[in-house]
């Protein structure tokens, strides 16, 4: 049985957050692509750890936002 995209979120939150705890939250965009908001010293960290790890990682930020990786699996 499929995950909910909410739970994978919470998974994915509850993994990360307890490696990197400056990780504020996890969005989901959908199953396969998520986006990591903290602050940059603890995205960074993830990035230089994770870079090989998924199909897609980069730093990005939306207007006003906060800086957050987007990842895709």
């Amino acid at each position: 049985m499929d995950k909910s995209i909410e739970e994978l979120r919470l998974e994915i939150y509850n993994d990360i957050k307890a490696d990197y705890p400056g990780v504020e939250k996890i969005v989901m965009e959908d199953e396969n692509i998520f986006r990591i908001y903290a602050e940059d010293d603890t995205l960074w960290k993830i990035f230089e750890d994770m870079i090989n790890d998924f199909k897609s990682i980069e730093f990005d930020s939306g207007t006003g936002e906060s800086h957050f990786l987007k990842i895709i699996i």
